[in-house]
């Protein structure tokens, strides 16, 4: 392979296995008055932008955005790679951040990957696929004024605390789950092992998505950050407190699930133990019994107890005795 065939520095080349969907561009512009959709990136002076693009696939119309908006080449680099780690980041003037996100569909727990970018008007959130999990967001538009009206940092909050409250929402039935094991382990002293790893891979999973997130919102919270106003502040303190509960509750429940695994591991161990030992136990009452089979079946021509008429019958009589005293014994010593 030619070195020329490798990807230079800043090359934008999408790396999602969702090239097939369509590039799509909602534009919402808005203040506390009004509110429009359009489909392309072009601001309009003294309205905020909040701009959805669906489909990663276009990148010469994605890239246009450098036309309207200060976005370094390195970050457009990143919004196309999307096997990212999630992170928020301050980056000159703005701000950067990649989200693995949970959320419940129905029953079933579905992914989404999603990259954001924020400057003092202007936010941006780059998706492979329509975002399902935000569409509270256009009822938001609609009915929230206050979304309107605060700065577009409040918008920020808002989709961070969507993506919390989904977080929260899969980690109540993940929680619901562990504790089904819990209680399957106490009562039948057996589980299903295969869907009891693919619950702990939820779990370490959700564990790798929010810790980065909170420590790294921790961080820019304290850095003061402009972009941040002072009247916002107390919405995200309120969202590091939801991310600081949802952190320590899937610490509980990784550890919860390891003493489960433990105790799950304990119980097979019992169970073959207690199976060693019945089987241990029958070849133990059989040791005496086989002796005296051997014995009394050696071919001697002088054996005068075999003539005896009742030998049989006392012969059986003994062998019984022999079980039943080793089974009290047995019995006794609670070796069984």
């Amino acid at each position: 392979m030619n070195i020329s065939q490798y990807f230079k520095p800043k090359s934008l080349v999408y790396t999602g296995k969702h090239a097939s969907v369509k590039t799509e561009i909602i534009h919402y512009v808005y203040d506390e008055k009004e509110l429009s959709i359009k489909h392309d990136f072009q601001p309009v002076p003294g309205f905020k932008s909040y701009i959805q693009v669906i489909g990663l696939s276009n990148v010469e119309q994605i890239q246009s955005l450098k036309q309207y908006f200060a976005i370094d080449a390195l970050i457009l680099e990143d919004i196309f790679n999307v096997n990212q780690r999630n992170k928020i980041e301050l980056v000159k003037d703005s701000i950067f951040g990649t989200f693995h996100i949970e959320f419940l569909q129905g029953k079933s727990i579905k992914g989404d990957y999603m990259s954001i970018w924020m400057d003092s008007s202007t936010l941006i959130t780059f998706h492979e696929i329509e975002p399902v999990f935000l569409s509270p967001l256009k009822q938001l538009f609609n009915d929230h004024q206050e979304l309107r009206t605060r700065s577009i940092d409040y918008l920020f909050f808002q989709i961070m605390d969507i993506i919390t409250d989904n977080h929260l929402d899969v980690y109540d039935q993940l929680d619901a789950e562990v504790n089904q094991f819990e209680n399957d382990i106490l009562e039948t002293k057996n589980i299903e092992q295969e869907e009891f790893y693919l619950l702990r891979k939820f779990m370490l999973n959700m564990k790798n998505h929010v810790s980065p997130v909170l420590e790294h919102l921790n961080q820019i919270m304290n850095k003061k950050s402009p972009l941040f106003k002072e009247d916002n502040i107390p919405y995200y303190d309120d969202l590091r407190d939801h991310l600081v509960r949802l952190d320590s509750r899937l610490d509980r429940s990784r550890e919860l699930m390891r003493h489960l695994l433990d105790l799950h591991m304990n119980n097979q161990s019992n169970k073959m133990n207690k199976i060693m030992a019945t089987l241990t136990l029958f070849s133990a009452i059989f040791i005496p019994l086989s002796f005296l089979t051997g014995f009394f079946g050696m071919n001697f021509v002088h054996f005068g107890i075999l003539q005896y008429e009742y030998a049989v019958i006392g012969f059986t009589i003994l062998c019984a005795s022999i079980i039943i005293f080793m089974v009290w014994f047995f019995k006794k010593k609670k070796w069984f």
